[in-house]
């Protein structure tokens, strides 16, 4: 046996797929290439598919992970990812297949480009916006969480989590953030979360909007492999 770690971006229409279909859609698409992937034991044999964290409903992606377990350690990387591409719908591509660096519970942060395509203000009078909002003492949001089998809501301060965040404009007459929030097992932000409190707080209300995470980092900003 041995572990695989494949890269693959969700794009397009595929950012409506939820994360509970995700994990579906790659065990069929498993299932019909063939690969032969390693079982967990026990009364409920699942094959061995293990994700980053999900992304939220909408948002596109060009850093996924999902690492696997092979039974025949004869076949290829560049097999596993050339029929695992084959066999996925549309918008969801296989970037590359390789052994895996770090365990996939050392990822701490994600960066994602958000592009806003203003719909009450000019590009440029929402971008000073943003920045402004960006350099506030303190902006408080309620975030969901878990205390036991229970949902909560606990207030978080998104200025403590700011310290990576570029406002800018585009030539299409957008605005762009590039922010990196905290994505690890223990604790996460959901850029969602941030981009709603700017809107709200900018009193915006976009025409159109993209969110992409871009890359995941490890401590100490080290890129995740």
């Amino acid at each position: 046996m041995r572990d695989v770690r494949i890269r693959f971006s969700k794009t397009g229409k595929a950012r409506y797929i939820s994360h509970l279909d995700m994990t579906r859609c790659f065990a069929r698409a498993f299932f019909r290439t063939g690969i032969p992937l390693w079982f967990t034991e026990g009364f409920n044999p699942r094959p061995y598919m293990t994700f980053t964290s999900p992304l939220t409903l909408g948002a596109e992606s060009v850093a996924e992970a999902l690492d696997i377990r092979l039974e025949d350690e004869t076949m290829t990387d560049e097999e596993v990812a050339r029929l695992l591409d084959e066999a996925l719908p549309p918008d969801l591509h296989i970037l590359k297949a390789a052994p895996p660096v770090q365990k996939m519970n050392a990822i701490r942060a994600s960066r994602y480009r958000i592009t806003v395509e203003p719909g009450t203000h000019t590009a440029d009078a929402l971008c000073e916006a943003f920045r402004a909002i960006a350099e506030r003492d303190h902006l408080p949001v309620e975030k969901s969480g878990k205390k036991g089998k229970h949902k909560v809501m606990k207030t978080i301060d998104l200025a403590e989590y700011l310290d990576e965040l570029s406002v800018d404009t585009d030539d299409e007459g957008r605005v762009v953030l590039l922010v990196t929030l905290p994505s690890s097992p223990q604790f996460g932000i959901n850029p969602r979360l941030l981009l709603d409190k700017f809107l709200k707080e900018a009193g915006e209300e976009p025409v159109r909007v993209r969110m992409v995470r871009e890359a995941l980092y490890c401590e100490d900003g080290v890129l995740f492999e």
